[in-house]
């Protein structure tokens, strides 16, 4: 794994020997979330050929004419990732878990994305619980930083990790933006047409209660994204039993969206099978 720069934003990347695909992936995190929540997902990809870039968009707050966290809204914050995706300096796969992937799903509208991934995107409109609890409520009201959840919440929001992660995964959660989770709750986001942005796809777990699947469901249409369902699982795609199901939906869609152009760089015999 290598540390680079893309434009004012420190990144990994993540480059395997052969890259078997076209383009590289950027990925995005949920809220309170950060790039070693993405770990696995950095690491499974690259292991069947990915090159991927995680970028560190919370290095830019509060510098230049970016806002601090307090004030970062939904709209800074792809402001933000769509830099960092010109900074790779070739078109790329965006790909987010929740919060992120909303941002990912906006950023299907970029020149250089050639498609956008949610893994379960917190649905517009919908008051969901990862942000529940007086504290947070009066902190948005007041325009400051939220707090990571705790207690129920927590565990609901973790509870298909990996065990061995989970005390990892809890400490490394840190405050994020009030304005960013309104933003959302309210519904105050725009999305182009399909026939305006690059293919996008959702990905969504049928018992997660931070973005249910009716709403999620409901979402995804609106968008003429095509929406992949995974049974008995909940919010964090991002790892455990999940993760490998929600890659082989990322796989599938992504062959069948950008064709011949991305399996250029695939093995001879991933272009005759049948899975795909």
């Amino acid at each position: 794994m290598d540390d680079v720069e893309l434009g004012r934003f420190p990144a990994q990347r993540e480059r395997p020997e052969p890259v078997k695909f076209a383009w590289p992936i950027m990925l995005l995190p949920e809220l309170f979330a950060t790039p070693r929540h993405l770990g696995l997902v950095l690491g499974y990809l690259a292991s069947i050929g990915w090159e991927v870039f995680v970028p560190d968009l919370r290095a830019a707050l509060g510098k230049g004419s970016t806002p601090p966290l307090e004030r970062l809204r939904f709209n800074d914050l792809t402001a933000l990732a769509g830099e960092a995706l010109g900074g790779i300096g070739r078109d790329a796969v965006v790909l987010g878990h929740g919060v992120g992937g909303l941002v990912a799903l906006k950023l299907s509208e970029h020149p250089r994305a050639k498609a956008g991934i949610a893994y379960a995107p917190l649905a517009p409109g919908f008051r969901t619980p990862l942000v529940s609890g007086t504290a947070n409520r009066l902190a948005m009201l007041r325009g400051r930083p939220i707090k990571p959840p705790r207690g129920r919440i927590l565990f609901e929001l973790i509870a298909d990790s990996d065990p061995f992660a989970r005390d990892g995964l809890i400490d490394a959660m840190v405050p994020d933006s009030g304005a960013i989770a309104a933003d959302v709750m309210t519904g105050k986001l725009e999305f182009a047409a399909p026939d305006k942005a690059a293919p996008r796809l959702v990905v969504a777990g049928d018992s997660d209660i931070f973005a249910p699947l009716p709403q999620t469901t409901k979402f995804a249409d609106s968008l003429g994204a095509k929406l992949a369902t995974i049974a008995g699982r909940g919010h964090w795609l991002i790892g455990g039993r999940a993760l490998e199901r929600a890659i082989n939906e990322t796989q599938r869609f992504l062959v069948r969206a950008l064709g011949q152009d991305l399996l250029l760089l695939y093995p001879e015999e991933w272009k005759n099978d049948p899975r795909d």
